[in-house]
């Protein structure tokens, strides 16, 4: 699909070869866009969470989808769904706000549609709550959550389907 700046975009299933872009992109991401929401400590455990060996045990029991720009030939974005919970959703800085998450979206939403899922449910951090609102979740509650002692706070959101 052609989205702006002449970016040809796919989406697909992960592949082995794509683990270390993926794994790079979402560190990328986070050690970007949570700086001044989260502390730089709580970034890089969340960050750990994607090494990877970690990464790899994830993907038996995680369907992904990568955005791939073909141009590029770059990873520029991956989802991830769990039953019917969103579990990993991150797009490249440098290409936010190009299309990429939608049309990462859209195909999740298709798959899980034909899955006969009924709703998709997700926590989300801060910054992703107005995103995934955008793509129609609605917000639950606010759960209190703690990673090696650090406190912070997730939203959880749910979208009929």
């Amino acid at each position: 699909m052609d989205l702006n700046n002449n970016m040809d975009v796919k989406i697909r299933k992960i592949e082995r070869q794509d683990i270390n872009q993926v794994t790079m992109m979402i560190k990328k991401v986070h050690r970007k866009s949570f700086i001044g929401v989260y502390s730089k400590e709580l970034i890089e455990i969340f960050c750990h969470k994607y090494d990877l060996d970690n990464f790899v045990k994830r993907m038996k029991i995680i369907d992904y989808f990568v955005a791939e720009d073909l141009v590029n030939n770059k990873i520029v974005g991956v989802i991830g769904l769990q039953n019917n919970q969103l579990r990993t959703f991150f797009v490249d800085p440098d290409y936010q706000g190009k299309g990429v998450g939608s049309l990462l979206f859209q195909y999740l939403e298709s798959y899980a549609k034909n899955r006969k899922f009924k709703e998709l449910y997700l926590e989300g951090s801060p910054i992703g709550e107005p995103f995934y609102e955008h793509f129609g979740f609605v917000k639950i509650k606010t759960l209190e959550k703690q990673r090696q002692g650090i406190k912070y706070q997730d939203a959880l959101m749910i979208k009929k389907l």
